[in-house]
């Protein structure tokens, strides 16, 4: 049996791949394109590359009938909240909802089982304490917000009303191998550029605000967990750190652990409406999921790769 990972050499989908193909599971990673990830080197042969885009459904068609033995799919592609999201605001609302429908459609035609799709904490919007499933409702306080918001609903309700196994996971603001701060979002690009020793690092604001940056492999990790959790009592849970890190911190740890630190501007003021970090009450006592990263310690793991990823790409050139 497979595994159907959409998205499966973003940031988030190739890390579940790996941590999927180590327990010995087939792995189909679908994506636009492949790409040369370190990590998924010494798991080649439990994966399976299928070239598509989650916005043409003839190609999810494909994927099924030449793979027909999927037993779930977890969903992984978004647009993020980039500036890019905030100046496409169309295209990337498509991705989010459109993109999640024909998953879900997917499912219910090939009679797949179980879905799981990722979410995002953004759905909370800006909150005083750390958000809980069960005690704060889905309020995007933004556009990005709002399109996660809305394929959670489609997820859920697809499950309810088809009798589909469908999860969700909400992560948090989560960095780490697989992209170097110059391939990023803006906000890791310019916190974590100093690792690459990138210039002309700066943002307007951020300076007063603290997020739960999580390492990828403790995100990737619990999405692993919430997708073979058998017979789970919950649909929804976040995945996230419990230590939120302020973006000044974020960067003097950067330039801490680089070997030619650059300097980051950050301007007074909150970037995001978002709450600090995400309550993981319930993953951690339903999936036994706790992150094993602290913030120093991955961005100290990050900087290695990110040296190694370098130095790597040179020599193939």
């Amino acid at each position: 049996m497979s595994i159907l990972v959409t998205g499966g050499y973003g940031l988030l989908g190739s890390w579940v791949g790996s941590y999927l193909g180590k327990e010995g599971e087939r792995v189909i990673l679908f994506d636009l394109r492949k790409r040369d990830l370190d990590y998924l080197q010494d798991i080649k042969e439990n994966l399976v590359f299928f070239r598509g885009d989650v916005l043409n459904f003839p190609h999810l068609v494909q994927v099924v009938r030449d793979h027909p033995d999927i037993e779930g799919i977890i969903h992984t592609p978004a647009a993020m909240a980039t500036p890019e999201y905030w100046s496409n605001p169309y295209q990337g609302t498509i991705l989010n909802l459109v993109g999640t429908l024909n998953v879900l459609e997917l499912a219910r035609l090939y009679r797949i089982p179980r879905v799981l799709y990722v979410s995002s904490g953004a759905v909370y919007g800006e909150t005083r304490d750390n958000p809980r499933e069960d005690t704060h409702p889905v309020s995007p306080s933004d556009l990005y917000g709002a399109s996660k918001g809305g394929a959670e609903f489609l997820t859920l309700q697809y499950g309810k009303h088809y009798g589909l196994d469908t999860r969700v996971v909400r992560p948090y603001f989560f960095f780490g191998p697989g992209l170097l701060p110059s391939e990023s979002t803006f906000l890791f690009r310019n916190l974590l550029g100093p690792l690459e020793g990138l210039d002309g690092l700066s943002l307007d604001k951020g300076s007063d605000q603290r997020l739960g940056f999580t390492y990828v492999k403790d995100t990737a990790w619990g999405t692993v967990l919430a997708y073979k959790k058998e017979r789970p009592r919950f649909q929804v849970f976040n995945i996230a750190s419990e230590e939120a890190t302020g973006f000044v911190t974020m960067a003097e740890l950067a330039r801490k652990y680089s070997d030619r630190p650059t300097e980051v501007r950050i301007g007074p003021g909150k970037l995001f409406p978002r709450g600090e970090t995400l309550d993981i009450s319930r993953a951690k006592e339903e999936l036994g999921f706790s992150p094993r990263y602290r913030i120093e310690e991955a961005v100290a793991e990050y900087a290695r790769w990110v040296q190694e990823e370098l130095k790597r790409r040179k020599e193939k050139m």
